[in-house]
């Protein structure tokens, strides 16, 4: 991988990992204040059980706030988008395996699609800051070696 590449992959890293949480919270907060029309708009179907419905919206927006925390120090909690990348494949399976159970199958299969890209991307993400992390943590086994042999 190229100098350039891996100093893009850096700079969007962070933005990456934001936009995944604020995509939930934002999806969470209008599933739940905004039922009706979100049903109306991708599903074209009214709300049979709201309670459900804004329970999922809750969930959303509760992830979409852990999906936030490793910002909080990407080197240090970087593990964590581990666990956002469980929770989009998962996603991926459930919205597939259950779409032919919704009025609108083919939103859903846009959805999973979106998440599948997500998890993607966390992929990417992820497996940057294990090498950089890797690569930090064997040049101060070096660094402690040549103290240990230097006295």
């Amino acid at each position: 991988m190229s100098s350039n590449l891996k100093s893009k992959i850096e700079k969007l890293s962070p933005w990456i990992v934001f936009l995944v949480g604020v995509h939930s919270i934002v999806l969470g907060l209008v599933v739940y204040f905004f039922t009706d029309f979100f049903y109306q708009i991708f599903f074209a179907a009214s709300v049979e059980n709201i309670f459900f419905v804004r329970q999922s919206g809750v969930f959303l927006f509760i992830a979409g706030l852990f999906y936030l925390y490793p910002l909080i120090d990407m080197k240090k909690l970087y593990n964590l988008i581990l666990l956002v990348i469980c929770s989009k494949i998962i996603a991926v399976y459930f919205l597939i395996a259950n779409a032919k159970f919704t009025l609108s199958p083919s939103m859903i299969y846009l959805a999973a699609f979106f998440d599948g890209l997500m998890a993607v991307l966390l992929l990417i993400v992820f497996f940057s800051y294990k090498k950089n992390f890797n690569r930090a943590k064997e040049g101060m086994h070096r660094d402690e070696q040549y103290v240990m042999t230097d006295k």
